[in-house]
Parts: structure tokens; sequence; C-alpha cells
């Protein structure tokens, strides 16, 4: 608790869409955080309202969110189409119970491996879903630059971290 509540002040710090942190009771075992507005993206990604244009842009949005969290050494440990909120075309992230700072590159690749193995089994009439975070997350990458050299290290770029997934990919999937 007391380890999300700095992740979630220092991701606040850097500009992140995260939950403000309001009390920390340390004692009480409780947490105090902003409620943000907007809709899980599980729900919108079920509405059945909810059109292709729509997918692909929001998910490029989810894309770009994940690549800046990454880019400050973060992993969100969870990330899941119901730890992602979206409001119009904000896209906050929340639930950071399992959240680390990490420099290995294979955390960075697991994290988006999490999303594509939901994407896939929650959402399947989005075939493809993860490929619209994939190219969110490069593009963000080649707006803002390569990767910072934090008090850590460098945090692997966006393509190392693309490349991890596809290994990752490879190692978990079914052979028989």
């Amino acid at each position: 608790m007391v380890s999300e509540a700095r992740l979630l002040v220092k991701m606040r710090r850097c500009g992140l869409s995260v939950p403000a942190v309001w009390d920390l009771d340390y004692e009480g075992g409780q947490l105090i955080i902003e409620y943000l507005p907007g809709r899980p993206l599980i729900e919108v990604l079920n509405d059945e309202s909810t059109t292709s244009q729509m997918v692909e842009h929001l998910l490029q949005r989810v894309g770009a969110s994940v690549r800046r969290l990454h880019r400050e050494a973060i992993t969100h440990g969870d990330l899941s189409t119901n730890n992602i909120l979206i409001d119009g075309d904000q896209v906050h992230l929340i639930d950071f119970g399992l959240a680390s700072i990490e420099y290995d590159v294979e955390r960075f690749g697991i994290d988006l491996h999490v999303l594509d193995e939901i994407l896939g089994a929650s959402h399947p009439q989005w075939e493809g879903a993860i490929d619209h975070v994939i190219k969110g997350y490069l593009d963000a990458e080649s707006a803002m630059g390569e990767a910072p050299v934090l008090q850590g290290g460098k945090v692997p770029s966006a393509t190392e971290v693309h490349t991890r997934l596809e290994d990752v990919r490879t190692r978990v999937r079914y052979h028989g």
C-alpha cells in the first residue's frame, strides 16, 4: 500500500493520468485516492455501439499511456481492461497494487503481454486489438524521443519492449 502510494505520487508528478493520493492511513490500512471519471475499457470494448474506428483510436491512446508509464521505469503489473478508464479521449490508468519500478526489459514485455492475453480472451470480437496498442506505444516513443536515463539506469526503448513482447508471446503459447 505504501509502495502504491509512492508510485502514484511519482506518476502524478510526471504528468501521468492516474489517481491523486489524498490520504494514507498506514495503521488503518487505507489508501484514499481521487475518483477518476470514465468507463473501464472492458465496458467500452463490450459496448455494442463501439465502432472499430473508436477501438483503433482508443487502443492507440492506451498504448501511448502505457509507454509514458514505462518511460518512468514503472510496470503496472496488472494491465487489464478493468484497470484502464476511458473518459472521452482521456485514458486513465488505475489500480497500481502490483506496480513496481523496473529496468529489466522482460518486465515491460510481460506488462504488455498481460494486456495482449486479456484483449484476446475477453474481447475476441476485436481481432488484432494488441496491434493498435503497440502502434500507440511505438508512436509515443517516436513523438517523445529516446527513453530517459533515470536514477536506476536506462529505461528500455519501445522497440526493445516490443521485441521482448514478441519473445514472451512465443514462450508462453501452447505448442501441441
